[in-house]
């Protein structure tokens, strides 16, 4: 959908469809070595080794993320959180607190960013751990020089 399409959506009083575009770009280590050495440009030369990036798109729209519960699930009953939890928990100090209204555009929203965050932390999970297994092992030796820099 361009800008055009949502302008023209508006005037027509339709409401313009509402979805969330996630782009990562991060970088290729097929190699082994280590990213930040990758990206050093030392007084303005090219590095030897350049960094490729791998770039993931994603969509999400109400075609693939269901609206949000904004409130208790219906087989949940209210009960007071603990102290330094502020998630919903549908009682306040007094009693129960009123349903909260279900649905609707926000509850669309808030859907589409549960998915982009769980799909966000999933992609970011396999990164992390394609770059563990292509790290070479940390000897004891290495790790005692480390030490011994920090002093």
């Amino acid at each position: 959908m361009t800008s055009n399409d949502t302008t023209a959506a508006s005037a027509d009083g339709n409401a313009p469809p509402f979805f969330l575009r996630v782009q990562y770009e991060v970088p290729d280590l097929t190699d082994g070595s280590n990213s930040a050495d990758q990206m050093i440009d030392d007084d303005n030369k090219q590095t030897q080794s350049q960094a490729t990036f791998i770039t993931t798109k994603q969509s999400f729209d109400a075609s693939n993320c269901p609206a949000a519960t904004i409130g208790l699930p219906p087989s949940v009953e209210p009960v007071k959180p603990d102290p330094g939890d502020y998630s919903y928990s549908g009682m306040h100090d007094h009693g129960p607190l009123p349903l909260p209204k279900e649905g609707g555009q926000f509850a669309q929203i808030i859907g589409f960013v549960n998915a982009a965050k769980k799909a966000s932390d999933k992609y970011l999970t396999e990164v992390i751990e394609k770059e563990k297994a292509l790290a070479p092992p940390v000897t004891a030796e290495a790790n005692q020089q480390h030490k011994r820099k920090r002093k």
